[in-house]
């Protein structure tokens, strides 16, 4: 039998996939972060912390390849393009 509490909690994501998935690995390496401390043994703790390690690692690398889409948009002009969408159109009367 377990010592451990059990402890039940419910987690809503919100925004598109791509915002959804960041919330799910943010929470994925707090959680690994959490569990080292009641981890049974330091071959479960060194795993868990080499499990939160690659979880940064991907967040990092989700960042970095958004701001690399980012400044292609700037560079092909795209993001020019969108951000002028978003001007209401004048017509000189």
């Amino acid at each position: 039998m377990s010592s451990q509490a059990i402890v039940s909690d419910t987690f809503s994501l919100r925004g598109a996939p791509l915002q959804r998935l960041r919330q799910v690995l943010e929470l994925a390496e707090r959680e690994a972060r959490a569990a080292q401390s009641s981890a049974p043994g330091r071959h479960v703790e060194d795993a868990l912390s080499e499990v939160e390690q690659a979880i940064r690692a991907d967040l990092v690398r989700l960042e970095n390849a958004l701001e690399d889409d980012r400044a292609d948009a700037e560079t092909t002009g795209d993001a020019e393009h969108a951000r002028r969408a978003w001007f209401p159109r004048y017509q000189v009367a």
